[in-house]
């Protein structure tokens, strides 16, 4: 085994029991980097029963008609929103009926990109990933809102993938500040234990963390392995889950990165 510097543990979600592409993907170019990868989802992703389906669309469909002349905004609250969206074809059918009204927005350009590749896939629209409403900091809800208020088009009906189960929060952002929200919740986690890192040096440790969900995962995991949070370093590309971890474990270290592409998380760990 190589004598490998640092360890990144890899929390993303996965559906099933396979690998998250993010974990794949870092991992086969992190000997590289001398970088030693922990896949560790702190979620399972599954989609919710089939009642839950019927009445996502059901409620789509007595909310907003095929016919309707109302614009619609396509709001993907989580990085896993356009994995799930590419398992619900009813859902896809759907969209594709009322392409022509549509509008898309995440919460980061990850997600944007997804969105627009699963959109593509499922002939649903064709569009260019910067097209879709991002906010100018990764994650920022605040700034979110506000753009899409800004954008807003008269009786425009904003459909929220959020996980059923789930607070809700960007949906119930949307509803305090006025606006027309349909909360789509066909997809659902589960939390998946945190492998054991007792072994790993917790000075060359760090943590990627995608979403806020999984900061407090990851907290109560490695407390309960008898791993200080706050000796390890963390590790995202959103702002808002940063300072999360700042608040959850004070004086935890807390590296903020442009964008998800392996090879930027990987340098970023070597030069810090």
């Amino acid at each position: 085994m190589l004598d490998l510097n640092e360890t990144l543990v890899v929390t993303a979600p996965v559906w099933g029991t396979s690998s998250s592409t993010l974990a794949v993907d870092i991992r086969r170019v992190s000997e590289s980097y001398h970088v030693d990868i922990v896949d560790a989802p702190l979620f399972q992703m599954e989609m919710a029963n089939d009642a839950v389906l019927r009445r996502v669309l059901r409620e789509l469909a007595d909310w907003d008609g095929v016919k309707d002349k109302t614009a619609l905004t396509l709001v993907c609250g989580t990085q896993e929103a356009p994995d799930a969206l590419e398992l619900f074809d009813p859902l896809c059918l759907a969209l594709r009926l009322r392409q022509d009204r549509l509008k898309y927005a995440a919460l980061d350009a990850e997600t944007a990109t997804a969105m627009s590749e699963v959109c593509h896939i499922k002939d649903i629209s064709k569009f260019h990933f910067k097209s879709v409403a991002t906010p100018k900091l990764a994650g920022d809800m605040e700034e979110f809102v506000n753009q899409l208020m800004r954008a807003e088009e008269p009786r425009e009906l904003f459909l929220v993938l959020e996980p059923a189960g789930s607070n809700g929060i960007l949906a119930k952002k949307l509803i305090s500040n006025g606006l027309r929200v349909i909360r789509l919740g066909f997809y659902m986690t589960r939390p998946v234990p945190m492998p054991s890192l007792r072994e790993v040096d917790p000075k060359g440790l760090w943590m990627l963390a995608m979403d806020i969900d999984v900061v407090r995962a990851a907290v109560n995991g490695l407390v309960s392995q008898g791993i200080n949070p706050a000796a390890v370093k963390w590790i995202g590309n959103r702002p808002s889950v940063g300072a999360l971890v700042r608040y959850e474990v004070p004086g935890a270290k807390w590296v903020n990165v442009p964008e998800l592409k392996p090879s930027v998380v990987l340098e970023t760990i070597n030069n810090a």
